[in-house]
C-alpha cells in the first residue's frame, strides 16, 4: 500500500501529541524518581507541586524541594561560634629578691655567702646575705623593698620570731617552673621549691595561702631576729609540695614545742634539701 506524504504527516503529528498528553497527564502532589547527578544515593524522590501553590505564595513544607532553576537564596543568619583565644601562661621569670638591684648585680653586694654544714647540721650558713653599708648615695641596704623571686604561694609569714625575725617563706611549685631549671635544681616529682626571705623590717605583707606572683613586695629590709646589722636573708629548699608552717622559732625560750620542730623540720632534718641561692637567681644569665 502506498502512503502519501501528507498522510505520513498525519499521523506522526497524532502521535507526538499523543506522548504530550501523556506527559501532562501526571497528577499533583504524586512523586516521581529522578536520578540527580552527584547525588551518593541511587534514588532521590521529588514532589511535584501544583503551579497554583506556587503562585499564590502557600508555605511550601519544608521536606519538599522547589526546583526553579536559579540556586535558592539562605534566608538564615549563619551561625558562629564564638572562639576564645587560647589562654596563655604568664612567661617565666626570675625576679631579683631586691627591687632596686637587678639580679646581675647581687654577687657584689653579697655580704655572707652560702656556706653549708654537713647534713643535719645546724652551724655554718645555709643561705646568702645582701648587705652593704654605702652604695653609692644609699648609706645602707635598710628599707630596700623585698619581693619574691618566683610566683607561687605563701607557706609561711610570721611577725617577729627568732632567729629569722620577720620573715616569709613562699612555694613554687614544679608545674610553674620550666623542665629544665627543675632537673637543674634536682626538683623530683611531689616537690616544690620554696625561697625564705628573712630579718625583714616589719611583719610580711602577705598572708600565708596567699598567691603571690614574681616581683610581688613582700616587706622591706630590716635587722629584725638574730640580725646584728641591716640585711636580707635568703635561703631556697626543695622539699614535699603542699607545706604550710604555723609557727617557727628556736633558740628562743617562749618557742612551743610545735615552733621548735618546724625550725629543725626546715633547717636539719634533711626533708627540705638547701643549695645555693645564687643557682636560682643567676640561673637566667648563666651563659
Amino acid at each position: 500500500m502506498r502512503w502519501s506524504k501528507l498522510s505520513f504527516l498525519a499521523i506522526l503529528l497524532g502521535f507526538l501529541t499523543g506522548l504530550v498528553a501523556c506527559a501532562g497527564s501526571v497528577p499533583a502532589g504524586s512523586t516521581a524518581t529522578v536520578s540527580v547527578p552527584g547525588m551518593k544515593t541511587a534514588n532521590s524522590t521529588l514532589t511535584i507541586l501544583p503551579t497554583s501553590i506556587i503562585d499564590q505564595g502557600t508555605e511550601i513544607p519544608p521536606d519538599s524541594p522547589v526546583m526553579t532553576g536559579q540556586p535558592a537564596e539562605s534566608t538564615s543568619t549563619p551561625v558562629i561560634s564564638p572562639t576564645r583565644p587560647p589562654a596563655t601562661q604568664p612567661a617565666f621569670a626570675i625576679c631579683s629578691p631586691l627591687s632596686i638591684h637587678p639580679l646581675e648585680e647581687l654577687p657584689e653586694i653579697i655580704s655572707d655567702p652560702y656556706h653549708p654544714p654537713p647534713p643535719g647540721k645546724e652551724e655554718r650558713h645555709q643561705g646568702v646575705d645582701f648587705s652593704y653599708y654605702r652604695r653609692g648615695e644609699r648609706l645602707s641596704i635598710r628599707g630596700v623593698g623585698v619581693q619574691s623571686v618566683l610566683s607561687g604561694s605563701v607557706a609561711m609569714a610570721l611577725a617577729e620570731t627568732f632567729p629569722y625575725g620577720n620573715v616569709a617563706i613562699v612555694e613554687t611549685p614544679q608545674e610553674l617552673l620550666p623542665v629544665d631549671l627543675a632537673q637543674y635544681l634536682g626538683i623530683n616529682p611531689g616537690e616544690a621549691l620554696y625561697v625564705l626571705y628573712a630579718h625583714m623590717e616589719n611583719p610580711p605583707e602577705v598572708e600565708s595561702g596567699q598567691q603571690v606572683t614574681a616581683c610581688q613586695p613582700l616587706g622591706a629590709v630590716g635587722m629584725s631576729g638574730n640580725a646584728g646589722v641591716p640585711h636580707l636573708h635568703i635561703e631556697t629548699r626543695i622539699g614535699p609540695a603542699g607545706t604550710r608552717f604555723g609557727g617557727m622559732r628556736f633558740y628562743d625560750t617562749l618557742a612551743t614545742q610545735q615552733e621548735r620542730d618546724n625550725y629543725l623540720l626546715w633547717r636539719t632534718s634533711g626533708v627540705y634539701r638547701h643549695f645555693n641561692p645564687m643557682d636560682l637567681l643567676l640561673y637566667q644569665l648563666s651563659p
